[in-house]
């Protein structure tokens, strides 16, 4: 959910605080986000600026974010030119999706001059961009130049332009008079007050609807009901340019926010926020991670797709030597039959046709000769290729097993690649690849800080008396299976599936209903989610030992038992998650 005008505006509303602030900070954690430090008389404050096409908005936010160890260009540029400087002033024009916030800073002559930084929130066009004293542009944390937009250019050194106005009314000096004219045309309410208004996303038009009447369309409203309507929509406005609203989070059956309004919406589940900014802090807290986790492992998971190609190319390949029997005894036969029958061919021919003394009745068969050797030269070829693919074979053979065992590591990594929920988490993964092999160490770079080591997720059982731990990487669940469990706990790992290692740790007798909900968490955590009937295995630590030289993560186990479930993400999400 992007942010639409009128949310932007009730954030914009909260952000008043800041004028008269000093920028104390600037960031870049993310290449097409913004962390301003703000210094007031009244407190400090983080000012997010995001121009993510997912998640695009603007908002005070109290959210940590881990900064890159070099700082992008653009945020070098924000730091020289308005670090320090002091905000006069933040606005909305129209209620349309651009915040701009008007700072005084000094310039290279060290003059104070007003520096503008524009947010412009526009799903996949949003942008950032610095316009100094003159309208000029002096940087965008995305350039747009010739051939990607045919509207208008956000390039260093030309003059800067607000984003085309459309013929739309602010709805903010709006009549009742202008509303009811935009519901009494044909089409879908939430359509028609998105196309004559400002700053109102369809699915804001309609929530804000469906607080008077539970219609879709113009047509079906009465008149007093588009009285109704239209009123209700002026009275809202004029209380939201008083700067009244609520700030409010609208929830699923999971308790997981799904949409931020700023008022509160009608026959949906909701809780109210502290403020607008706090919402989408929460509204946005899943997809941030999950978004950052997609951008920073990129890299990586395309080193380990690579590598699960390279090890199936090998494994077909020792397939294909390993089903060969036929074509090797067939080189053995031509062989000993050329040799058998030397004295009565012909040389230098291409082809022999000679008895087949092996077969019940023996049978004429004609073997390709190649000319240019002696019938001599030909049998001792087809013993030599012989030799090779015997020797093909065997090696096969011995390498498969190697090269199973890399596979089943590298698809575990994959899925623990999707686990990761934290700079920390991904850190632990890259460094263990580098361990093995995988990914080199880029020539002059810093040596990696140490961190204390991340912890799994834990849960606790429906019937209180069990502890449910459950590993998200190779290194938590080595610690997790090996230094952790005690023998009688229970362990628990999807069968021959790259998966989480999990554990039971339980006061008194274990139960099934809490077997069946680890043996959930097992699957669920694993490359089998979205399987039916995912085989889990069971047994209790003791019997689970760490082959000498095994792969982290990597175990073997015996007395096991096999539980067969379906992973629910509605069950995995009704327990209880807690400290590990």
């Amino acid at each position: 959910m992007a942010m639409d005008g009128l949310n932007l505006h009730a954030s914009l509303i909260e952000m008043q605080q800041l004028i008269g602030g000093k920028i104390d900070k600037v960031q870049q954690p993310e290449r097409d986000e913004l962390l301003l430090g703000v210094h007031t008389a009244n407190g400090n404050f983080k000012l997010l600026l995001s121009a993510s096409a997912a998640n695009t908005r603007a908002h005070l936010t109290q959210v940590k974010r881990t900064n890159p160890a070099d700082a992008p260009m653009f945020c070098m540029l924000l730091r020289k030119r308005i670090a320090g400087g002091k905000i006069i002033s933040v606005d909305q024009p129209n209620l349309d999706r651009v915040l701009v916030i008007t700072i005084e800073a000094q310039n290279d002559l060290g003059d104070l001059v007003p520096y503008q930084l524009i947010s412009e929130i526009m799903g996949k066009h949003s942008n950032i961009v610095l316009v100094n004293e003159r309208g000029m542009i002096v940087d965008a944390i995305r350039h747009v130049g010739v051939g990607m937009s045919n509207v208008r250019l956000i390039l260093p050194g030309l003059p800067y332009e607000l984003p085309p106005q459309q013929a739309k009314k602010n709805p903010l000096t709006a009549s009742e008079t202008d509303f009811a004219l935009a519901l009494s045309q044909e089409g879908r309410i939430d359509k028609r007050l998105s196309g004559a208004f400002f700053g109102l996303a369809p699915a804001m038009a309609a929530a804000l609807a469906a607080r008077v009447t539970e219609k879709t369309s113009c047509e079906s409203l009465s008149e007093l009901e588009r009285s109704l309507l239209a009123e209700s929509l002026f009275v809202f406005y004029r209380a939201f340019a008083a700067g009244e609203f609520t700030p409010t989070l609208a929830v699923n059956e999971f308790s997981e926010p799904i949409a931020v309004y700023p008022f509160v919406p009608a026959g949906v589940p909701s809780c109210p926020a502290e403020s607008i900014g706090a919402a989408f802090d929460a509204y946005c807290a899943q997809h941030d991670v999950f978004e950052r986790m997609q951008r920073h492992g990129a890299s990586v998971r395309r080193v380990l797709q690579n590598n699960i190609e390279r090890c199936e190319k090998k494994l077909a390949l020792y397939a294909e030597a390993m089903n060969a029997t036929e074509s090797m005894e067939r080189c053995r036969l031509y062989g000993e039959l050329l040799t058998a029958n030397m004295h009565a061919l012909r040389q230098n021919g291409k082809e022999a046709a000679v008895l087949n003394y092996y077969l019940d009745p023996p049978e004429m068969v004609e073997i390709p000769l190649d000319p240019r050797f002696s019938v001599g030269d030909n049998a001792q070829r087809y013993y030599k290729k012989y030799q090779k693919m015997k020797a093909a074979r065997d090696m096969a053979g011995a390498q498969r097993e190697q090269a199973l065992t890399e596979l089943a590591y590298l698809e575990g990594q994959l899925d623990n690649l999707g686990k990761c929920v934290s700079d920390t988490e991904l850190t632990e993964l890259v460094d263990e690849l580098r361990e093995q092999g995988y990914l080199k160490r880029e020539k002059g770079a810093k040596k990696p800080q140490k961190h204390a080591a991340t912890k799994p997720m834990c849960f606790a059982s429906s019937d209180g008396r069990a502890r449910i731990y459950v590993g998200k990487n190779n290194r938590q669940n080595d610690a997790l299976t090996l230094r952790f469990a005690e023998g009688n706990d229970i362990w628990l790992h999807t069968k021959n599936i790259p998966g989480s290692h999990v554990i039971i740790k339980c006061e008194g007798e274990l139960s099934e209903q809490t077997l069946f909900e680890a043996a959930m968490l097992a699957a669920y955590y694993s490359r089998a989610r979205g399987s039916e009937n995912v085989p889990v295995d069971y047994t209790p630590r003791k019997y689970v030992k760490k082959p000498a030289g095994a792969k982290p993560g990597m175990v073997i186990y015996t007395t096991n038992r096999t539980a067969y479930v379906t992973p629910d993400e509605a069950s995995i999400k009704a327990l209880k998650p807690i400290a590990p």
